[in-house]
């Protein structure tokens, strides 16, 4: 019998659509902006939307320059504030007009590492053929699916801070935030998460939307998003495509060897920014470097010492050579 093969599309071959939703954090947009520039081929989108939400002209001036740099981005002003109906209405129009292309979708406070977009698209290129895996995303520690996926990672290598990261949802758990980023910031807890080799995928039933790949096999389920609120409906897009997972008993693709930064939910950023002010992760980001892209091959484990026995009259020893 002749070999059955799934054909998936080469990562090359694959120009994704960016949309970068921006508001009111403009110091955040700043550095995620900046972070895009450092470490993305900002050539390799179709197309960059930038949903700008009743932004001030400052913030609007900074984006303006952003996109005089690039000629694929296109800035779109979505009034009045707020996702419903201004930003869910400009989404509704993209993903209507490019139903057959790829899309990244990135929050303003979210922070791109190196080679984040090589890692990005090879995890959404792996899953491209299964019905049942419909988006993929970084690992982003300031986040539900995050915490998540470091759970068994944290409780081995900081067992006796445990108090400091469990407790209530990320969402609303200021210690947790503050916790996380001064290990990312100054206990390089992303380089020892990595060393540990983690695996290349874990999949949840749930996602937030800080930065996601998705294709129509996603977007037939959930668009258009809503523009008014139902009683009954999801009134956000995030809740759109968690209740979309949940009814199409579907799963999210967590890379594991990739991390991307997100700064803050909403409950926790006033404190956080009198604990890790913004100064302090833009020379994080700086200090990061960009390094070959990682293939999705395991890599062989390391050859371990030979051992020799060693004796001694009637005495034997181990020891490692």
């Amino acid at each position: 019998m002749g070999k059955i093969s799934v054909l998936r599309p080469r990562s090359a071959d694959i120009h994704p659509i960016l949309m970068l939703l921006t508001s009111h954090r403009m110091d955040c947009c700043m550095l995620c902006l900046r972070c895009l520039e450092r470490f993305t081929d900002l050539g390799r989108f179709k197309r960059i939307y930038i949903l700008a939400n009743a932004v001030s002209e400052n913030h609007r001036a900074i984006l303006a320059r952003f996109a005089a740099r690039h000629d694929n981005a296109i800035i779109r002003d979505c009034l009045p504030r707020g996702l419903v109906p201004a930003v869910n209405t400009a989404q509704n129009e993209i993903l209507a007009a490019h139903i057959r292309d790829v899309i990244v979708k990135l929050d303003e406070d979210v922070f791109v590492t190196p080679n984040w977009l090589d890692h990005l698209i090879e995890g959404y290129r792996h899953h491209a053929h299964r019905d049942d895996v419909v988006l993929a995303t970084p690992l982003i520690p300031v986040s539900p699916p995050g915490r998540h996926v470091l759970n068994r990672f944290l409780t081995v290598s900081y067992p006796s801070e445990r108090h400091m990261y469990v407790g209530p949802p990320v969402e609303e758990n200021w210690v947790y935030h503050r916790w996380m980023w001064e290990k990312v910031l100054r206990e390089d807890l992303v380089e020892t998460w990595l060393a540990e080799r983690p695996a290349l995928y874990n999949y949840l039933d749930y996602v937030t939307i800080n930065c996601v790949i998705y294709d129509r096999r996603l977007i037939e389920r959930v668009h258009p998003f809503p523009v008014r609120p139902i009683r009954g409906l999801p009134t956000t897009d995030e809740l759109a495509i968690n209740r979309a997972l949940l009814d199409g008993n579907l799963r999210v693709a967590v890379l594991g060897r990739s991390v991307v930064h997100h700064y803050s939910f909403s409950p926790c950023e006033e404190y956080l920014r009198g604990h890790i002010p913004m100064d302090e992760v833009w020379r994080y980001t700086e200090g990061l470097r960009a390094q070959p892209a990682a293939t999705e091959v395991e890599r062989p484990a390391p050859l371990r010492p030979a051992l020799k026995v060693l004796t001694s009259g009637a005495l034997h020893r181990v020891i490692r050579a």
